[in-house]
């Protein structure tokens, strides 16, 4: 049994990656705007394309546009650590590849190759045909080890990329010096709204804080039912994440380095080992404690330090600081009380999910309590 459609596929993927792999979502700079507008249907603001086309330009500070900073046209200088980040993350794959299977490494970089070559000079159908040639002997235990890897390779720049987008960020505050605050000067935050709106538009900041402090934000957590990507593999892209920025460091020692990098070559193989795919169709149960530890992990320490930054962020543009009881972020879940059909979703199951719920919330808050109690 042959599997011939890997050439197709791969002949496809690879040049046109940019378009493949979705790129942060981008809000315009009309929406924006628009909360503080004197519309009677200030909950609803229409997005259109031109708008989110133009703010792109301005938001996104290199990379030639929107899409994957590693597919752009024209990378800049500022981009070369982007290049150098997926180089390294590129090779620790490629050594992990080779050493647990050899044969998957040599067909993962002569179709590599086949699929650059292609990508360079899309008129040039000779590459095409070299992998229709080379896939038409690719058994399918190979093919299965061929395609997880280019899969893991496309991951890996993702989280590269992660990476880079907020080390742009973070050079560009260096250079706005006039500008004072804790979020970043880019447009499409809070704070570089703030201040289109005051200097450019002359909005009156007072009705810029009414508006912050009126607005209500309802996150609703779900599980939908073709997601497929185990939890524990997302975090550890997001790892390298991390350690990629935590190289950045100049006062890193030597040891601190090899230590880290080392970590990451762990990541990687451990990523490289598993399945990266869920086989079994996870119960209510098991998706409502799944978004149970995306609060816990991330959203319980995130929006309060959000918050904070965006009290920090009004007491400069707008001289202000928000009201004790401002609560302009709030979540709700539909995992487990959703009455679409789902047979296993029962009145009894959504009892339990939500006195689960409860204790979780419970527990969290007693942990915070704790550590509060250690302070005073």
């Amino acid at each position: 049994m042959k599997f011939n459609n890997l050439s197709l596929l791969l002949a496809v993927a690879l040049p046109l990656a940019a378009q493949a792999r979705s790129a942060s979502p981008i809000v315009s700079l009309t929406s924006k705007r628009a909360f503080v507008s004197n519309s009677k249907n200030d909950d609803v603001v229409a997005t259109t394309a031109a708008s989110a086309n133009a703010l792109a330009d301005v938001v996104i500070p290199s990379g030639g546009d929107a899409g994957p900073l590693s597919q752009a046209a024209d990378l800049s200088e500022a981009d070369a650590p982007l290049i150098s980040d997926i180089e390294m993350l590129s090779n620790m794959l490629a050594e992990v590849v080779k050493k647990e299977n050899p044969t998957v490494y040599d067909l993962y970089t002569r179709f590599r190759k086949h699929g650059m070559d292609r990508a360079g000079n899309p008129d040039d159908f000779t590459p095409f045909e070299e992998m229709k040639k080379l896939a038409a002997d690719v058994s399918p235990i190979d093919n299965l080890g061929v395609m997880k890897t280019f899969s893991i390779a496309l991951n890996l720049v993702n989280a590269a990329e992660v990476n880079h987008r907020m080390r742009l960020v973070r050079e560009a505050e260096k250079d706005a010096l006039h500008h004072v605050g804790p979020l970043p000067n880019v447009e499409d935050s809070v704070r570089g709204t703030m201040d289109i709106l005051i200097e450019t538009d002359g909005v009156d900041p007072d009705k810029i804080f009414e508006k912050l402090t009126t607005q209500k934000c309802e996150i609703v957590l779900t599980a939908h039912p073709t997601e497929v990507n185990r939890k524990t593999m997302l975090l550890k892209y997001r790892k390298i994440s991390e350690l990629l920025a935590h190289l950045e460091r100049s006062d890193l020692s030597p040891f601190e380095r090899a230590e880290a990098l080392n970590n990451m070559r762990a990541i990687i193989a451990a990523i490289w080992g598993s399945d990266e795919i869920r086989r079994v169709k996870p119960t209510v149960q098991k998706e409502a404690a799944g978004g149970n530890a995306v609060i816990e992990s991330v959203l319980w320490d995130a929006v309060p330090s959000y918050l904070r930054k965006l009290d920090a962020q009004c007491r400069v543009t707008l001289g202000k600081k928000l009201p004790v009881d401002c609560a302009p972020i709030k979540f709700a879940s539909w995992i487990g009380g959703d009455r679409d059909g789902n047979p296993n979703c029962t009145p009894e199951v959504t009892l339990e999910v939500t006195t689960h719920q409860r204790l979780r919330a419970a527990k969290m808050f007693l942990n915070d309590l704790n550590q509060l109690y250690s302070e005073l």
